[in-house]
């Protein structure tokens, strides 16, 4: 089940989070990044998604996780 959503206010992508993954698509729903592990922690699978948010200006999605971690993703 979806758990976070966000829409890029300016790029026409967006994020949804689950339980176990973090996916990145474009706004046609074609998936252009799909995240199951932490990155740069070896191995460490993602927790819940419990919120997304998106830079106004820049391709950066900051993504926060229910085992204590915050994430941030770029091009």
């Amino acid at each position: 089940a979806m758990t976070a959503l966000a829409c890029h206010p300016r790029i026409p992508i967006l994020a949804s989070g689950s339980d176990d993954f973090l996916k990145v698509c474009s706004a046609d729903g074609d998936t252009l990044q799909a995240f199951r592990h932490h990155h740069k922690l070896q191995g460490r699978r993602i927790g819940r998604v419990s919120t997304l948010a998106f830079h106004p200006n820049a391709p950066l999605l900051a993504a926060g996780f229910t085992d204590d971690i915050i994430s941030i993703y770029g091009t």
